[in-house]
């Protein structure tokens, strides 16, 4: 018996072990179980922090047994021995369990296994993939390689252990590429690190599975400790740049009015900050959506109808054939990304970029930034530690690791790592008689701001479409029972997925476990609920107006219309909608936005950062002297500089904010 309970050298999972996650595997989407449970064990075992695989295996050992039954489903009975149909019995109860901590559980395998089951990719999770594709109508078809591609070349340190620059820039994202195009183009001598890999137009992905494995951080399987909300955030060179929708979005005003009046932001409600944002707008070439897919024309047709604002969105991009794959990286050379606009700006201007670098430590004495080790090689397989000696570093990591950096460099501050804001998105899906075809086309062409502004009970919101590919879609749908599930992934070339972006109050945090690893902790408040429930009876109310035959809330269990239901039955959806359940893997939760984490501001108890970006080392600082504290040379340039959430996308705002912290680095 000791001896199942020893993980196989070859794996995490036992045999044991394995088989009852096959089953799950099988129980959730039918065929290739097996496969599929391998795919799983091997994304689980280089992901995720040894304490919760513990967790996870005892959960397969309840599952092959009749105590586990007892516990989790409420009768004696295992699972594995289990027929289809009863097998489904057991997993609505495990999926509903009153319990969140086995609720999550139940979360964990049931959202990996169903991404798996749809993802495609170069060698699928389990051989049914293509043909679950096949039934769905999925054929994905990239635009065909730009003749122009970046043409950005990683710079190669040899075998040196120790090297020297000017600035040093943590991070290639939106906030890092900016910062390093302007000190670049000031003369000042760049190197730009990413801990992602360098693609470009020639060498991006195809498939989904494959995009996320290799654009994404953690392989677009980051999560809240919980499991409640699937984080997508870019793990690549150009960070999210790279693999966003390309929405682009100025700051709401009174968002600004916000920060400067509460957090003491100083300018960023002036004009000066409203120029950064148009220059911002002008140099990635946002423009109206020239195309409105019909996901998205169910938004201007729905808002319309209900007499509610409905524009088209402005992206960032020139001519392309709207292929739908830009979460794969933008193989046409459209999108106007860090990737192709500035840190090619940079490299003209000299900088040098060093993908596949991670930075470990920020190296400080007395005050004073002097640079950073960092590891090199890893995704090479060949990892080895070097030294980069600096003047100026700036950290521009991201919201999630960011603020890691910072606590173990020794920095002392007590808001590092908290104040994490993740956007929270509710979703409805709209089933309509007519293809909409949700992953092709422009990813996000239209709008409603109606609802952007906050009332006395619940934040504001902005509504936009959802797109989403056979994957994501399988991972985000509710699941009630295997074939209600394959119902409704039949109906996916139908659905229009329809989202709302929370601006959220919740105050998160990220930090690292005792073992190493990542973690996010986040909880919705109360206000931020309502908000939520809000936008989902808003979303539900588009799509009816917009024609759609069924309305689905993915909640657990979910709340549904249908249009032969008639209107008495929509009333009542919508009162079911304003008492939806939001407790941890109660419904199905996204964000791909995360802000706040080393948040600027003028209070150096409440502010990580000065209004202007440099880092404060200490909580206190002389009241003589208020640049007493800052860390001589270091500076913050992503989203962990907003003082709250935002609303909106914020790929615009970290452009303007960077151009800020360049200025004030260049006059330091």
């Amino acid at each position: 018996m000791a001896k199942a309970r020893t993980a196989a050298s070859d794996g995490v999972f036992t045999a044991r072990e394995r088989r009852s996650l096959a089953a799950l595997a099988d129980a959730f989407v039918s065929g290739g179980g097996d496969e599929r449970a391998s795919a799983a064990e091997a994304a689980l075992g280089s992901l995720v922090d040894p304490t919760q695989i513990a967790q996870l295996r005892f959960v397969l050992r309840l599952l092959d047994s009749r105590a586990g039954g007892v516990l989790l489903a409420g009768r004696p009975v295992r699972f594995t021995a289990l027929r289809p149909t009863s097998r489904d019995a057991y997993l609505r109860a495990w999926v509903q369990h009153r319990v969140p901590l086995l609720r999550s559980a139940a979360s964990v395998f049931r959202k990996l296994l169903s991404f798996l089951a749809y993802a495609d990719a170069e060698a699928p999770a389990d051989s049914k993939v293509r043909d679950r594709l096949k039934e769905i109508g999925y054929n994905a078809k990239p635009n065909k390689v730009t003749t122009q591609p970046t043409g950005l070349v990683a710079f190669d340190p040899g075998s040196a252990t120790r090297i020297g620059i000017e600035v040093l820039v943590i991070g290639s994202g939106a906030g890092g590429g900016s910062v390093a195009r302007d000190l670049a183009k000031a003369g000042r001598e760049v190197l730009v690190i990413e801990a992602g890999a360098l693609y470009d137009e020639r060498t991006f992905p195809t498939r989904e599975l494959d995009a996320y494995q290799r654009l994404y951080l953690d392989s677009g399987f980051t999560a809240t400790a919980d499991a409640h909300i699937a984080i997508l955030a870019g793990g690549t060179v150009g960070g999210g740049t790279t693999v966003n929708w390309m929405t682009s979005i100025p700051v709401p005003g009174s968002v600004r009015d916000e920060w400067a009046s509460r957090h003491g932001v100083e300018g960023v409600d002036g004009a000066a900050f409203t120029r950064d944002l148009s220059a911002v707008l002008e140099e990635i070439g946002a423009q109206e959506s020239i195309n409105v897919p019909p996901k998205d024309e169910a938004i201007l047709r729905g808002a319309k109808k209900l007499g509610w604002s409905g524009e088209r969105i402005n992206i960032n991009r020139g001519e392309c054939g709207d292929c739908g794959t830009c979460p794969f990286g933008c193989r046409a050379g459209s999108k106007q990304s860090s990737l192709r606009l500035h840190l090619n700006e940079a490299a003209a201007a000299g900088a040098r970029l060093l993908p596949d670098c991670r930075a470990d430590r920020l190296l400080i004495e007395d005050g004073i930034v002097r640079g950073a080790r960092v590891t090199v090689g890893t995704l090479a397989g060949a990892p080895r530690e070097m030294e980069i000696v600096a003047k100026t570093v700036v950290v521009a990591g991201g919201a999630l690791r960011t603020p890691l950096l910072l606590q173990q460099s020794g920095l002392h501050h007590p808001a590092v790592g908290h104040n994490l804001r993740l956007h929270p998105v509710s979703l409805v899906a709209g089933a309509f008689a007519d293809r909409i075809g949700m992953w092709q086309g422009t990813m996000q062409a239209a709008k409603s701001e109606q609802f952007i502004e906050a009332t006395a009970d619940r934040n504001g919101y902005i509504i936009e479409s959802a797109p989403g590919h056979p994957g994501l879609l399988a991972l985000g749908i509710p699941w009630t029972s295997r074939p209600e599930h394959e119902r409704l992934m039949a109906l996916a070339p139908n659905i229009a997925p329809l989202l709302a972006i929370v601006k959220d109050d919740g105050g998160g945090t990220v930090s690292r476990t005792k073992g190493g690893y990542p973690r996010i902790d986040y909880r919705t408040t109360a206000r931020d609920e309502r908000g939520l429930r809000h936008a989902l009876g808003s979303l539900a109310q588009i799509a009816e107006a917009a024609g759609a035959s069924e309305v689905i809330a993915a909640g657990s269990p979910p709340i549904a219309w249908r249009r032969d239901d008639g209107p008495d039955a929509f009333a009542a959806m919508l009162t079911k909608l304003q008492r939806f359940d939001f407790a941890p893997n109660r419904g199905t939760v996204f964000s791909a936005h995360q802000m706040g984490t080393a948040r600027m501001g003028a209070d150096p108890n409440d502010h990580v950062c000065d209004p202007w970006g440099r880092v404060r080392s200490t909580s206190r600082p002389a009241a003589t002297d208020p640049r007493k504290g800052i860390v001589k040379g270091l500076y913050v340039a992503d989203t962990s500089l907003f003082p709250t959430a935002i609303g909106v996308n914020p790929m615009v705002t970290v452009l303007a904010l960077a151009k800020r912290v360049a200025r004030t680095i260049l006059a330091d």
